[in-house]
């Protein structure tokens, strides 16, 4: 019996799927930095309301969504907690399901407009697919 399941499992080895370190699942094309790429489009659409370093920023206040760090915008807000970002699935993310106006909760972003264009959440799709990455700081 032992010799009949010892076959039996060198047998199913061969079916194994092989194991390595996951990698992104699309090219994600040229780096995006989000200090370059990604913060300069915030500072212009975001910034009056939802920066906390700002006198006011009712988006901040209504939804908890902070982003005037990549730190803060990693927390995400009431609605979105951690799935703000994830790395490397942009369809999976909350920041760009809130741009195209998709989420599940609230109203499209910049909630008072002008929406971005097709291009420039591409930029953050790209970002994202590449696994999100940056200084906390920026």
């Amino acid at each position: 019996m032992r010799r009949l399941l010892s076959a039996v499992l060198l047998g199913c080895s061969a079916f194994e799927p092989e194991v390595g370190d996951p990698s992104p699942p699309i090219d994600a094309g040229p780096p995006v930095v989000f200090s370059r790429d990604i913060r300069p489009m915030f500072d212009k659409s975001c910034k009056y309301c939802h920066y906390s370093t700002q006198q006011s920023h009712i988006g901040l206040d209504g939804s908890g969504l902070d982003l005037a760090t990549l730190g803060s915008l990693r927390r995400g807000g009431n609605d979105t907690h951690q799935n703000i970002i994830v790395p490397y699935a942009p369809e999976g993310s909350a920041l760009v399901q809130k741009l195209y106006g998709t989420f599940s909760e609230g109203v499209r972003m910049p909630k008072y407009g002008p929406y971005w264009d097709d291009d420039q959440i591409e930029v953050v799709e790209r970002w994202i697919a590449q696994g999100a990455k940056g200084d906390d700081s920026e």
